[in-house]
């Protein structure tokens, strides 16, 4: 007799294999997707954090509040730039919506006063240069499944699975820049110094003539860069001993024409050829007073003043090397 053939059995083991497949591949593209716009979150804290470095810090001696409000331009920069979750385009779609992902709600902070500190070495220098103890930018998102299979023969009397696919625990995330949030809060960031107390801008960049320092109405154009110096170099001063001037006294009989005491402070650059020709040059017998490394007048200041030259007809270019 013959026997029957079971038939029918790969067809079976596909519908079974292909429930299973569609799952894992749903799965990859929503976890993938979630994968990248995160990233882009955490490039959007990164970006707002180099971007406020270029933003104005200060206003030496005066105040060092001016980080906060660079730092708080540069958090709504990136938070415009990165609303789509691009950074690249000019978009400003309100969000993006992938393949089975929606992201949106894109916020990006950068705060003073959580960062690291560093303070002036010397005690009285504190007094001008100011720690405003770094920043910390931060940036969050909401990601929300939309279109993804949450329910897939789960239901029914012949269902073949008991569980969801999707619960709708796992269907929203707030991603965060850096760790998890809390609380719906992204506390985490990334941290930077920021200001090297360096001068910036047209305020703190003018030329500084010793000349115009007789003049105590108008000592000095760059005032900023003047007081700063000035208030550093006079508390040192008060404890030098007055030696020189007395030595200058008993031999000539009066009181010296210089003040080892009196302060004066050259700035100036290439537009003075990197010299002055100060009236106090007069009382001390010198005729050019070099008072940067670009001057070539001096032996101690020769190479400085080679380099300069060679940049200068190199098209300015960085070290005299060649302009690309």
């Amino acid at each position: 007799m013959k026997t029957a053939r079971a038939r029918g059995q790969a067809v079976v083991e596909t519908a079974l294999g292909v429930t299973l497949v569609v799952s894992l591949v749903a799965f990859g593209i929503y976890l993938a997707e979630i994968g990248y716009l995160s990233l882009k979150v955490q490039e959007a804290a990164i970006s707002a954090l180099w971007d406020g470095t270029a933003g104005k810090m200060h206003i030496i001696p005066l105040t060092y509040s001016k980080a906060e409000n660079s730092m708080a331009t540069a958090a709504n920069r990136a938070k415009g730039r990165y609303e789509d979750f691009n950074g690249l385009s000019s978009v400003n779609a309100g969000g993006i919506t992938q393949v089975f992902t929606r992201g949106n709600n894109l916020d990006v902070r950068c705060d003073m006063g959580e960062g690291p500190g560093f303070g002036a070495s010397f005690p009285l220098l504190t007094l001008i240069y100011r720690d405003n103890d770094g920043t910390v930018c931060t940036a969050g998102a909401d990601l929300t499944a939309v279109r993804f299979p949450r329910s897939f023969l789960d239901r029914g009397r012949r269902a073949l699975y008991t569980k969801r696919q999707l619960e709708s625990s796992g269907a929203f995330l707030r991603v965060c820049a850096a760790g998890r949030a809390v609380s719906g809060t992204c506390r985490g960031g990334y941290a930077m110094l920021v200001d090297d107390w360096g001068l910036a801008g047209p305020v703190e960049t003018p030329t500084c003539l010793i000349p115009s320092q007789y003049m105590p109405t108008l000592p000095c154009p760059n005032l900023p860069f003047y007081a700063a110096v000035r208030a550093a170099y006079e508390p040192e001063a008060l404890i030098i001993p007055q030696s020189a001037s007395e030595l200058a006294e008993a031999v000539l009989g009066m009181p010296p024409p210089i003040n080892e005491r009196q302060f004066f402070m050259s700035a100036p650059g290439e537009e003075t050829n990197f010299m002055q020709l100060p009236p106090l040059a007069e009382k001390s017998g010198t005729g050019i007073w070099p008072t940067s490394p670009g001057s070539l007048v001096g032996i101690t200041t020769f190479p400085y003043g080679l380099s300069y030259l060679k940049r200068r007809g190199n098209g300015n270019c960085f070290l005299g090397k060649d302009c690309d």
